[in-house]
């Protein structure tokens, strides 16, 4: 946790990426996406006066860089005005793990700041959980920071984007059993839990609940930091088994969640207590359902 902490403070992300390697790696992810469409893409840096200013989770850039090829396609197919910042990618924010609201403050202030300095209209966070909570809720008052611009989750975006008709769905290109797991810092703290919900009914076949469910649901095992803290796991997963059994009470293949963390936690659940199943995000489920505009007559 103070290794992370320092990450932030010292390089203003969690995992001391350097701006080559966020570069690099957005530039590869464009080519991916250019590859797959054929067609020319942007992921914009630093660009002025876009509808939205997306932020990402540096383990997307380390280890997920799928995550950010999806954004960049629904993003351009929706005809998305979107830019990244140089400066104030990193949503996440170990201020509220460890207590530290000095750390909190400045980080989302970060964040804050950039949208006003490129004069973006909305911010977007990327699937996170504690990254949507201090971004979206707390980050304020810890800034002190007035709340200038609407700040929502990628997940409404998708919503609000499928209900308009900019962006069209195919359920049937994702034909496993899908259920949700509510992540604790999304729904008991952040009230964020029909969207995703409404998502999933359009880009999948058969949805299911979990239950409990919403703010009810149980934790992945690996909130409150704890898996960052790899002297918990034995316990953490001890305790899982409340979890296994409900996973495996629903029957699905895939298990879809809105957060980095619960990626890992699951994983570390469906491992350990050997579930037939598959940790998946709204977003790389809405990618895949995703239909393409046919191109226009020359």
């Amino acid at each position: 946790m103070f290794n992370v902490s320092r990450d932030q403070w010292e390089t203003g992300n969690q995992m001391a990426v350097s701006r080559e390697e966020y570069i690099d790696t957005l530039n590869w992810m464009r080519e991916e996406v250019e590859q797959e469409l054929g067609q020319p893409v942007e992921i914009p840096v630093d660009r002025e006066g876009c509808e939205v200013l997306y932020t990402i989770n540096p383990r997307e850039i380390k280890f997920d860089p799928r995550s950010i090829a999806h954004a960049a396609k629904i993003f351009h197919v929706a005809r998305e005005s979107w830019t990244l910042p140089g400066w104030g990618w990193d949503q996440t924010n170990f201020g509220l793990f460890s207590g530290d609201d000095r750390l909190g403050g400045w980080v989302a202030r970060n964040v804050y700041e950039a949208a006003r300095r490129l004069g973006a209209g909305r911010i977007v966070i990327s699937e996170c959980g504690h990254g949507y909570r201090s971004t979206r809720w707390e980050g304020y008052d810890w800034a002190e920071f007035d709340q200038e611009r609407p700040t929502e989750s990628v997940v409404v975006t998708l919503e609000r984007y499928i209900r308009e008709g900019r962006i069209c769905v195919d359920p049937s290109r994702n034909p496993e059993s899908v259920t949700f797991h509510d992540s604790c810092n999304i729904a008991r703290s952040g009230d964020l839990v029909e969207e995703p919900r409404s998502v999933l009914r359009r880009v999948c076949s058969d949805f299911r609940e979990m239950h409990p469910n919403r703010t009810e649901n149980y934790c992945c095992t690996g909130g409150s930091g704890l898996l960052s803290m790899a002297e918990y796991r034995p316990l953490r997963l001890e305790v899982a088994r409340i979890k296994a059994e409900q996973l495996r009470a629903t029957g699905a293949k895939l298990v879809c969640t809105m957060c980095h963390n619960c990626v890992d936690g699951l994983a570390d659940v469906i491992k350990c207590y050997k579930l037939d199943m598959k940790v998946v995000q709204v977003l790389e489920l809405t990618a895949r359902a995703l239909v393409l505009p046919e191109p226009a007559a020359s």
